[in-house]
């Protein structure tokens, strides 16, 4: 959401002081692994769920300063706040990312307040009325902490595990102490956040990759940039192969254009490489469904 991706400055602080333990799930793997796993046939439960809504103006989603952006006129941009529910044969439910709780905003301080007011944001559903009836997630993968990607944790039991990038929490962002890190809001009563253990990956295909069910079912992609963990997820669905980008790209101008994101300076060139290499593994997998960040399928 436009609000967190305002560059740091003085006074910065991290995004959540949230305790932070080592995932207790997943192998790092290689790039070549993951590809070959595209050929056998798909065994999870796949689905995108749309929570909310909100309109903003473009210059929170692309770079105005960056020259590619130059003959792209001013306006707005509908965004939806996603998550996905995943049904593995064998292991259970888990979400990507949190979705919604209507618990959040009146606990959030003034400024986000203003800003939830400001964007218009439309709530259609909350976590706990998708779920309501349902099997409760065994745990939530997210994409990065960002409070429009963990707030729907809040509608989880106690104690549901929350995975997460290394390095996201200790993002710094003048940002999270002018908003009072809603992050820590949502992940109260939650088990400490367990950081994927990403190594290089050998091949070069994304910076790191992780078979988290040692299956080769579910995959974590490194996408640093948007935020220092932020991580994309490929799901070999029973419907076809699906690759969740989270805020590595965010909308349709970031995918179909290639325009940048507003970020600090010392994030853009790992930015780019992130978004040059789904672009690369997209174009080299047609089979394989991308689902951005903010916005309806890319293709």
């Amino acid at each position: 959401m436009p609000v967190v991706l305002l560059g740091a400055s003085g006074c910065a602080t991290v995004a959540t002081v949230h305790p932070r333990v080592a995932a207790d799930l997943g192998t790092a793997s290689r790039g070549s692994a993951l590809e070959a796993s595209l050929a056998r046939p798909g065994v999870v439960g796949f689905e995108q769920v749309a929570f909310a809504r909100w309109t903003a103006g473009r210059a929170a989603f692309i770079e105005w300063d960056d020259p590619r952006t130059a003959a792209v006129p001013k306006g707005t941009e509908e965004a939806t706040i996603f998550a996905y529910v995943i049904d593995h044969p064998r292991f259970g439910r888990y979400l990507i990312d949190g979705g919604v709780s209507r618990d959040l905003e009146p606990r959030l301080n003034p400024l986000m307040r203003r800003a939830l007011r400001d964007l218009d944001v439309r709530i259609e559903r909350t976590t706990g009325e998708r779920l309501a009836g349902e099997a409760a997630p065994r745990a939530v993968f997210l994409t990065h902490l960002h409070f429009d990607h963990v707030g729907g944790v809040m509608d989880l039991v106690d104690g549901t595990p929350v995975y997460v990038g290394a390095g996201d929490a200790e993002e710094r962002n003048l940002m999270h102490r002018l908003t009072g890190r809603p992050a820590d809001i949502a992940l109260e009563g939650k088990g400490p956040l367990r950081e994927w253990a990403f190594a290089p990956d050998p091949d070069g295909v994304f910076a790191g990759v992780i078979d988290v069910f040692g299956d080769g079912s579910v995959w974590a992609l490194s996408l640093p940039g948007h935020s220092p963990g932020s991580t994309g997820y490929l799901i070999n669905a029973v419907a076809g192969p699906k690759l969740v980008t989270g805020d590595a790209v965010s909308i349709r101008l970031g995918w179909d254009q290639e325009l940048p994101q507003p970020l600090p300076k010392g994030a853009r060139a790992e930015a780019r490489a992130s978004v040059e290499a789904l672009r690369r593994f997209a174009a080299a997998h047609p089979q394989v469904a991308v689902f951005l960040g903010h916005q309806p399928l890319a293709y």
